[in-house]
């Protein structure tokens, strides 16, 4: 039998260091966005004899696991206990402890063996690095969390009230994070749904319910009344097939006429959400060289910035198109590129630089504002509930590289050259007409607004935030 264990202390209570453990959702966060995984059943309970399926993919062979419960000390420890699985044993402890005033520890105890053991024992040294950085990560978006969930309910002045919030677009990569994490933070979650997008497959934590705003029933209107806010992340994705005519043209209508179907929706609510976050890109600046962008820099010209400007507008008539009744408010959320190793740009990286032909693209000299999936999307869920914030803040890391800084990060993260670059008419031959906004404009934005209505980076280190997301 092989032993490994890891502790972490936390700023905060033993009590509360639990309570999150406890919370629907928490498996979700602390899954290591690296690894290929994901839970298929949960009952988001730590009690004995509950069980967890997840599904898991290593070297192409796909494993489903279960594990299950079987102690539980409240505020002390929980127990769990592989029953299928690529381990012969498994048997993990969560050990909770005080240490000072306001201050408590986690210790992550695991008894395992390896199947064929004594023979796999040559695999011991990999599965203890895996091991390692699993629990780094773990830890580390535990007290991230714990931390702004303590920042939103200073916020709150005391209110023990569950913040109600719905969310548009809940099944792409922002919104399931924004779900899981708002889960975590005690909030009611309602998923607005359209009925194509009823059965997804995808699981959300325990108390995430769904509700159809066009078509929806007398029960589904009687859910989303009421509501402190909307998240609205509806929207084709920009990178998902090369630009034609029909896919620009669908990119603008599941945003700008997605956006107002959604506000006629919620017009017809007895008593709508009190603010909408719509999101939007930094894409509305254009390629602007070395200007800096900020907040009230007007937009910039070119199809995304067209896009993006009739997006903004008409998500901003939601502060007076509210069936007559008052004003609401109204934030917009302007992304960068959101970093995560399985979606999205990064995704699309990784695999030149792991093997050790990748390199800038283009010049170089464009920067590429960023930002780390978790960062979204607490910044999403910050601007819902500071009720001061209102208008546009760029969703991006206060540290802006050029391309070629972050394709040397990138490198140096992976211990890899970055000595092949990418020209653009290579980019322009391969994406079309795309590869010109996504790839090769320059948008130096600043984000002043985000910072003084009081939010703080979990990441503004790009070379510490690929290092969190790749588990390096």
């Amino acid at each position: 039998m092989s032993s490994f264990s890891a502790s972490h202390q936390f700023s905060c209570s033993r009590s509360a260091l639990f309570h999150y453990h406890e919370a629907p959702g928490a498996i979700d966060r602390l899954i290591p966005p690296w690894e290929s995984v994901s839970v298929v059943e949960s009952a988001d309970s730590l009690a004995p004899g509950s069980v967890v399926r997840i599904s898991n993919r290593q070297f192409g062979i796909h494993q489903t696991w279960k594990a299950e419960h079987v102690e539980f000390v409240k505020d002390v420890l929980f127990v769990d206990q592989l029953r299928d699985g690529p381990f012969r044993q498994w048997v993990h402890r969560h050990e909770f402890s005080d240490v000072g005033a306001d201050c408590s520890q986690l210790t992550d105890r695991i008894d395992f063996e390896l199947p064929l053991a004594p023979v796999s024992n040559l695999a011991l040294l990999w599965v203890r690095a895996k091991l390692q950085s699993m629990f780094r990560f773990r830890h580390r978006i535990t007290s991230d969390d714990i931390a702004f969930g303590e920042s939103i309910a200073a916020s709150r002045d005391g209110s023990v009230a569950p913040f109600r919030i719905a969310v548009t677009g809940s099944t792409g990569l922002i919104g399931r994070r924004v779900c899981e994490l708002a889960s975590v933070l005690g909030f009611e979650v309602i998923r607005i749904v359209r009925p194509e997008s009823l059965n997804v497959g995808v699981r959300f934590p325990t108390g995430v319910i769904t509700a159809q705003l066009q078509e929806g029933t007398r029960e589904d209107q009687h859910r989303l009344e009421g509501l402190d806010a909307v998240i609205h992340l509806g929207g084709y994705g920009i990178a998902d097939r090369r630009w034609s005519s029909s896919v620009k043209q669908r990119i603008r209508d599941s945003r700008v006429a997605g956006t107002m179907q959604l506000i006629e929706g919620l017009g017809r609510l007895d008593a709508p959400p009190k603010a909408m976050v719509s999101a939007s890109g930094i894409g509305i600046f254009g390629d602007r060289g070395e200007e800096i962008c900020g907040e009230t820099t007007p937009a910039g010209t070119g199809y995304l910035s067209d896009v993006a400007r009739e997006w903004e507008s008409a998500a901003m008539a939601y502060g007076n198109r509210t069936a007559g009744k008052s004003s609401r408010r109204v934030a917009i959320a302007r992304m960068g590129v959101v970093l995560h190793p399985k979606f999205g740009a990064l995704s699309k990286l990784l695999p030149p630089f792991r093997l050790g032909v990748g390199g800038r693209i283009g010049s170089g000299k464009q920067y590429w504002p960023w930002v780390h999936i978790d960062d979204a999307a607490s910044i999403l869920i910050h601007l819902a509930v500071q009720s001061a914030c209102e208008g546009p803040f760029h969703v991006a890391s206060p540290e802006v590289p050029t391309n070629s800084d972050f394709a040397k990060t990138l490198a140096k993260v992976l211990s890899r050259p970055a000595c092949m670059p990418a020209p653009a008419f290579a980019m322009n031959m391969l994406l079309g007409e795309m590869a010109g906004p996504l790839l090769l404009a320059s948008t130096r934005v600043i984000t002043p607004r985000l910072l003084s209505s009081g939010y703080r980076f979990r990441f503004s280190s790009l070379d510490e935030s690929l290092r969190n997301l790749l588990g390096l």
